[in-house]
């Protein structure tokens, strides 16, 4: 069974110019990723992406920090049924305060995007978060 949900990567510029990432722990697995979810009927990806930061983070989305998503794959087994899931992770300027949704997050942190991969989870995670720093290195 095929799967999709969009993200996003929110970013924000430190006081001293660094790009930084904010990561969400998952109340129920515990693993630490990108705010992501599924679409509601008629959604597209970036609406569904922007409605899951606001409703995971209370954050807003700014702009987009580059032209396409960064994509995820990944498969598991859910109650015996094969998944194939795909992740849309858009990159992108955030702003706000933080309002943590607790049905299902359970903390956050604010980070250097250099070092998100060694606080990351997953691998597919830590390579979607050093694309990123390649994208905005030099910005």
């Amino acid at each position: 069974m095929d799967e999709y949900s969009y993200g996003i990567i929110p970013m924000r510029k430190s006081a001293a110019g660094v790009w930084e990432v904010l990561l969400i722990q998952h109340r129920y697995s515990l693993h630490w990723s990108f705010p992501k979810g599924h679409a509601e009927l008629g959604e597209d990806p970036l609406s569904t992406a922007c409605r899951e930061l606001s409703e995971e983070t209370g954050l807003s989305f700014v702009k987009l920090l580059n032209s396409y998503p960064l994509i995820e794959h990944y498969h598991f087994v859910f109650r015996g049924i094969p998944i194939f899931k795909t992740v849309s992770y858009f990159l992108a300027l955030v702003e706000g305060q933080i309002v943590l949704q607790a049905k299902e997050v359970v903390a956050c942190k604010w980070m250097a995007l250099l070092d998100a991969p060694a606080h990351l989870t997953f691998s597919q995670a830590k390579n979607i978060s050093l694309e990123a720093y390649s994208l905005l290195k030099d910005q």
